[in-house]
């Protein structure tokens, strides 16, 4: 679908973007009339941008390599993959333990 075939131009990256977000904005109205507005919100926010991060943050959670994601993500720089996901997600688990009691 994506990739060209006997030299015929695929789906660009946009067209890929575009069908989507068409099909987030559908499952938020399917869900906004079937369980309301209050839970269908989060499914409004969500974009492609939205499911880059959601996939890369897995992967790190995965613990693949910081390189690799990097690469496919097309960060010039592994440090931009640090900074953004791998602090992101450090921060998180240590604001999750703060008010743990220790036994």
């Amino acid at each position: 679908m994506v990739e060209k075939i006997r030299g015929r131009g695929g789906i660009t990256s946009r067209q890929i973007s575009r069908l989507i977000q068409h099909i987030l904005n559908a499952a938020y109205e399917k869900m906004k009339s079937e369980k309301g507005l209050e839970q269908a919100q989060k499914l409004k926010e969500a974009s492609t941008h939205y499911l880059r991060h959601t996939g890369a943050s897995m992967e790190i959670e995965r613990d693949r390599p910081l390189k690799d994601l990097s690469e496919d993500l097309g960060h010039s720089s592994s440090a931009t993959t640090d900074t953004v996901y791998v602090q992101v997600e450090r921060k998180r688990r240590a604001s999750s333990g703060k008010d743990r009691k220790v036994e």
